[in-house]
């Protein structure tokens, strides 16, 4: 029998999202930022962008472990991906309202998983706990570890990440975490002004204003389509009419800002009625 092959390519932001922003021919419209600044435009598929190779892997952590594992990849994310996608669909075709409660569960644990599971999201975790602080750490409370990490030829680098994505999985299934999204009022905003669509980015949720990502959370946005905006938010009178409007207008904005690799479109950036793509292009360019 054939070994199982090892998933590497890992998306932290799902195929079936990236869907909606394909055009006729399949593609999507991938703004690059490469690394001298200069932006760059290719067409690509789903497949091809939002992944980061070995994100979710959990590596051998002494000599003679078991080989890398993408347990975190097919048994966690690809199961929430999974679900949510059926939910997406019922969400994009019927609405807030139609969702029944299990499938409002399921929606909370993957927004809760796109909190977590970002690149970006990860590498605060490891700059939170950094190798040498975590040996110090282990020394603190074991006196005789490294005469153990050497015996045993343990890679503390590797227990350090792995660590940080058991932690994460932990943070993406909390019941504690995803109630509080499923308790959030939630409303979908569409762009109905001609020319106006909402883009992804390698950071596509937007929490709180953007000026601080940690909890409590207050808002969350996320586009779940081109033209359509989904606002979670903590309290229910907030969404005024206006407000709504401005959440909405912004969201691309805050995108585009938040992004440090690429912007991810379903056409060609350029200036629309409420949103001036090529000055926002412009800013992003300059950073």
């Amino acid at each position: 029998m054939s070994k199982q092959q090892v998933s590497t390519k890992h998306h932290f932001i799902p195929k079936f999202l990236l869907r909606e922003w394909q055009d006729e021919s399949g593609c999507l419209w991938i703004y690059h930022r490469n690394g001298g600044g200069d932006i760059s435009l290719r067409k690509g598929a789903p497949k091809s962008v939002a992944y980061v190779e070995n994100l979710y892997t959990l590596y051998p952590e002494y000599r003679g472990a078991k080989q890398s594992s993408d347990k975190i990849e097919k048994e966690v994310m690809a199961k929430i991906d999974d679900q949510a996608a059926i939910v997406h669909r019922k969400l994009l075709d019927c609405g807030v309202n139609a969702l029944t409660v299990k499938e409002r569960t399921i929606w909370s644990i993957f927004i809760a998983s796109m909190i977590e599971r970002s690149p970006q999201r990860l590498e605060r975790y490891k700059n939170i706990s950094q190798v040498d602080d975590y040996i110090d750490d282990l020394h603190e409370a074991h006196p005789n570890v490294a005469g153990l990490i050497e015996t045993l030829g343990f890679n503390v680098q590797a227990v350090r990440d792995n660590t940080i994505l058991k932690f994460m999985v932990e943070r993406v299934l909390d019941s504690e975490l995803s109630q509080s999204i499923g308790k959030m009022e939630w409303i979908i905003a569409q762009t109905n002004t001609s020319g106006e669509h909402f883009v992804l980015g390698d950071s596509a949720l937007i929490i709180n204003n953007d000026a601080a990502e940690d909890e409590p959370l207050y808002f969350i946005r996320l586009a779940i389509s081109a033209d359509k905006l989904l606002i979670l938010a903590y309290d229910s009178s907030s969404l005024s009419f206006d407000f709504i409007a401005t959440l909405t207008i912004t969201y691309n904005i805050a995108v585009i800002s938040k992004s440090e690799k690429y912007v991810i479109s379903s056409r060609a950036l350029k200036d629309e009625a409420c949103t001036k793509f090529n000055k926002i292009l412009e800013k992003m360019h300059r950073v």
